[in-house]
């Protein structure tokens, strides 16, 4: 999984409040919907490294929809997250809205200590199903380095 972190969406926030999330047109939302509950997600931060993997608990939800629990009980993402402006310009646009889907994360990092080698997966799409060689061996790296035995 792609995780576009800048100011558009907040890395910090997506491990606080248990989420994955892409928006801004149907090409970095559509793949969002692949994803099904307990599907496991490696993420990636684009010329940072991996971050993180977790286990997704929900489907891809429209940012108008997706609900947290925030500081003050449940609430509506956009009324909670502050780091990052998560297309709220397309909040009512079902093809550039932001859309979000609810993980329970196993390992997380920062990204200053993000996970980034010379022959690592990587691909453009937010998210993807690997198939190659080239991904077994990635995630067998990952969960050496994360210090996990299995996920």
């Amino acid at each position: 999984m792609s995780f576009g972190h800048s100011t558009t969406r907040s890395w910090a926030e997506a491990v606080q409040y248990g989420f994955i999330c892409g928006g801004g047109g149907a090409w970095y939302s559509r793949t969002l919907q692949i994803l099904k509950p307990d599907d496991r997600v490696w993420v990636n931060v684009p010329s940072t490294g991996y971050v993180g993997v977790g286990r997704v608990t929900g489907r891809a939800v429209q940012a108008a929809d997706f609900n947290i629990i925030g500081p003050s009980g449940e609430a509506s993402v956009l009324d909670v997250l502050t780091q990052g402006d998560y297309h709220r310009e397309f909040v009512t646009d079902p093809e550039r809205s932001e859309w979000f889907v609810p993980v329970e994360w196993i390992k997380v990092v920062p990204l200053d200590q993000a996970v980034k080698e010379i022959g690592f997966f990587g691909n453009q799409n937010t998210v993807c199903k690997p198939t190659t060689p080239k991904w077994r061996s990635t995630v067998d790296r990952l969960k050496e380095r994360f210090g996990i035995a299995s996920a």
